[in-house]
């Protein structure tokens, strides 16, 4: 093992050690490490989208275009200008075009992502779990399979009306009526069997990294002592 390996090893092994220190509390140690997560994730960030986005899609349009100069490839760098402005409070008001120009492209890109990567996909596997195909097997009933489609299809219905905000009025005040209630109810349960498998899932990533983390340190170990 060369000496750039025992460095780097050993600044893994100290930064190990400061995020454990949060077992201790939040100690100076822990924040040091937070800081130098950020600090690096910011500047690699920033790079690559310097290298990767601002000089070739912003600047190099700029410098040629089929040998000759478009004005077209000043729009988004001036864009991008007026932007930078919203950074000083005198000129906050110039960010405000390409910040809604912005938040409509997000939103359009979004709505058209969620229909038809989402919600599309989901009514049509709603609406196939009940094909004939599948709810049937040589001419009789497959129950389970029945089961499954209509179990489906309550925990969607379920959890729309969980995010069911109409109310009407009962007295004095505003209540829902109780089928909606009762389903909301209902999805609220879906909803956290969902989260639920959310949480194992993402549990199960850390403690998968922690293990080759502390695989990692131990090899580090048994390299220093045995070389």
């Amino acid at each position: 093992m060369n000496a750039l390996d025992v460095i780097i090893g050993l600044i893994g092994f100290a930064l190990t050690l400061m995020v454990f220190s949060y077992l201790l509390g939040y100690n100076f140690f822990f924040r040091a490490a937070l800081y130098l997560l950020v600090g690096i994730s910011s500047g690699y960030i920033a790079a690559v989208l310097i290298t990767k986005v601002i000089l070739p899609l912003l600047i190099a349009p700029i410098q040629a275009h089929n040998g000759q100069f478009s004005p077209l490839t000043v729009v988004p760098l001036l864009l991008c200008l007026l932007l930078v402005l919203m950074l000083f409070p005198r000129t906050v008001s110039a960010g405000k075009l390409p910040l809604a120009f912005l938040v409509g492209v997000m939103a359009a890109l979004t709505i058209a992502g969620v229909s038809r990567g989402t919600l599309a996909p989901q009514l049509l596997s709603i609406v196939n779990r009940f094909s004939p195909s599948l709810v049937q097997t040589d001419g009789e009933p497959a129950w389970g399979q029945i089961l499954e489609a209509v179990f489906i299809l309550l925990g969607v219905v379920a959890v729309l009306f969980t995010f069911h905000h109409r109310t009407h009025l009962k007295g004095d005040t505003e209540a829902r009526s109780g089928l909606v209630e009762g389903l909301s109810s209902v999805g609220q349960v879906f909803i956290g069997i969902t989260f639920g498998m959310l949480f194992v899932g993402f549990y199960t990533t850390a403690l998968t990294a922690l293990i080759a983390q502390l695989g990692t340190i131990k090899d580090f170990i048994l390299s220093l002592i045995t070389g």
